[in-house]
């Protein structure tokens, strides 16, 4: 029998290239954890900025509550000085109301003792008065062609009785110059024969035969006195005993600057 002898050491080819790559394989070192522990670090670091931003959100927002707390309180603060300044401003003008209404009565003022005195020193000799009463007055427009108004301070009714009617006629004519009283208003309301009366009328001759005394109603308007009208007004009421102690008052409210 034969036997084959096979040599496969002998029948090797040289393969340089394969020999270099498995020992270089085979060199490589299986310890070397040095991607690991990068990307281990890149881990660490993203999960420490992902932390960091979210201490920083806390922060910003603990922040904004607070801001947030300061400015709610400073808006209640601001609330309450608002309400108390309205409620001031509501004191002053109830107070400036007043102030109005206080100067209107001094402004327009209707001195009626010194009314009635006037109209006893304009009545002529040969009339007399029976009564004198407040109304509302006649209402006239304050401007040509306008809505007739009604006068603030109303108006005044004489009635009484005269020897004639031009004694009337004169009674008038001196009323309209009286300060108190509105010229343009004061006219002859009525006039009428009333019955006979015994007796005579001054600078008549004494005589038997009873007489008609005239009826009459006088009416007009009553001036608001104004600042301005005040010195003349005082003069006028300087010239009648009656009415002294009105004018003291109105000097007395001028000198205390009540009355500008």
């Amino acid at each position: 029998m034969y036997s084959i002898d096979i040599n496969f050491l002998n029948d090797r080819e040289d393969r340089p290239v394969l020999a270099t790559q498995s020992s270089s394989v085979v060199r490589q070192p299986s310890n070397d954890r040095t991607p690991i522990a990068i990307g281990l670090g890149v881990l660490v670091a993203a999960l420490a900025g992902v932390g960091g931003f979210f201490g920083l959100l806390k922060y910003q927002e603990s922040t904004l509550q607070t801001r947030q707390a300061e400015l709610d309180q400073e808006l209640t603060e601001l609330q309450a000085k608002l309400a108390q300044v309205d409620r001031i401003k509501a004191e002053t003008d109830a107070a400036r109301s007043e102030s109005r209404a206080l100067a209107g009565v001094f402004t327009k003022i209707r001195p009626w003792s010194a009314i009635v005195k006037d109209i006893q020193n304009r009545i002529p000799t040969r009339a007399q008065l029976s009564k004198v009463s407040q109304t509302a007055g006649e209402s006239i427009p304050e401007t040509p062609g306008g809505e007739p108004v009604a006068p603030e301070a109303g108006g005044i009714s004489i009635d009484g009785t005269a020897c004639s009617f031009d004694d009337i006629n004169d009674f008038v004519l001196t009323l309209k110059n009286s300060p108190f009283l509105e010229s343009e208003t004061v006219k002859l309301n009525t006039s009428s024969l009333g019955s006979e009366v015994l007796g005579r009328c001054p600078g008549e001759a004494q005589r038997e035969e009873p007489i008609k005394l005239v009826n009459y109603t006088i009416a007009g308007n009553v001036k608001s006195v104004s600042i301005e009208q005040f010195e003349r007004l005082l003069a006028e009421l300087e010239n009648q005993q009656a009415s002294v102690g009105l004018s003291s008052r109105l000097k007395a409210l001028l000198e205390t600057g009540v009355l500008e």
